[in-house]
C-alpha cells in the first residue's frame, strides 16, 4: 500500500549556521515519501548555496523578506504533500518524529493537529544560561503547541485558514487559538520528537522588547477560548 506523502516545510532566513543540521535530520526520518520544501524568507548569507548542494532532495523558494508566517504560508502553497509538518532553519528532528505521528493518524483518523513534546537545548556560547536554567522548566521537557512539533493534514488549512501574515513575534498561536475554537482535534503525544535549538541569534531574544505585547492578546484570547468552551 502506497503511504501518504508529507511536505516538509522549512522557512528560513540567513540560517547557513544551521541548516545542514535541519535538513539532515528530515532526510534521516525513518518515514517515506517526503518532500522538502526550504522557503528563503529574503537571506542575504550561504543559506541558498547550502540547499542547492542537496539537489533534487530539497525543493528551493524565494521571497522577499516577510516574516516566517508568509514563509509558512508560501510553503502551503506549493506543498504536493497529503500531511504537512513545519521545522524551523536552526532545530531538529528525532528519526522517527514523521513515523510516529503517522501512526497515531493511523489509530484516531478524526486527529486535526498532532503535536508533541521537545526539548530545548543549548549552543556551547550560551553554557552559563544553560546552568542557570538547570532547574527550570526549560530545561525540561515541554508540552506546549510548537508549530515545529505540528503534524497536519493539508486539508485542515483549508477548513482552518492559513497564518496571519505580518505578525513577527509568537506568530502561530493565534492560528493554534483559531483552529481550536473552531472545533479542531488536537492530540499531543508523550514522545519527544523535536530538539529545540537555544542560541544567540534566536528570533525571540531579538524581538524581547515586543514579546510582551505580543503575549497579552493572545493569553486574552486564550481565556475567553477556555471560557466558551466550559460555558459550552
Amino acid at each position: 500500500m502506497k503511504l501518504p506523502l508529507i511536505s516538509c516545510i522549512v522557512p528560513v532566513f540567513n540560517g547557513e549556521r544551521y541548516l545542514r543540521e535541519t535538513l539532515d535530520s528530515i532526510l534521516a526520518q525513518t518515514y517515506r515519501p517526503l518532500e522538502v520544501v526550504v522557503i528563503d524568507d529574503g537571506s542575504t548569507d550561504g543559506t541558498s548555496a547550502i540547499v542547492a548542494d542537496y539537489g533534487v532532495q530539497v525543493r528551493y523558494l524565494w521571497q522577499a523578506n516577510s516574516g516566517p508566517a508568509t514563509a509558512r504560508n508560501l510553503g502551503l502553497s506549493a506543498a504536493r504533500g497529503d500531511y504537512v509538518a513545519f521545522l524551523d532553519a536552526d532545530d531538529l528532528w528525532h528519526p522517527e518524529k514523521l513515523a510516529r505521528q503517522m501512526a497515531r493518524f493511523g489509530t484516531r483518523p478524526e486527529i486535526d493537529l498532532c503535536f508533541s513534546r521537545f526539548e530545548n537545548f543549548w549552543m556551547p556560547e550560551l553554557a552559563e544560561e544553560e546552568a542557570r536554567y538547570q532547574r527550570h522548566p526549560l530545561s525540561h521537557p515541554q508540552s506546549a503547541w510548537s508549530i515545529c512539533t505540528l503534524l497536519a493534514q493539508r486539508a485542515v488549512f483549508e477548513s482552518f485558514g492559513k497564518f496571519q501574515e505580518g505578525a513577527r513575534e509568537l506568530e502561530n498561536m493565534p492560528w493554534f487559538l483559531h483552529a481550536a475554537a473552531q472545533g479542531a482535534v488536537v492530540e499531543i503525544l508523550s514522545d519527544i520528537l523535536m530538539y529545540r535549538r537555544l542560541h544567540p541569534e534566536n528570533s525571540t531574544r531579538k524581538s524581547r522588547p515586543n514579546i510582551l505585547n505580543s503575549v497579552l492578546p493572545l493569553l486574552r484570547d486564550w481565556r475567553n477560548f477556555q471560557r466558551r468552551r466550559s460555558d459550552g
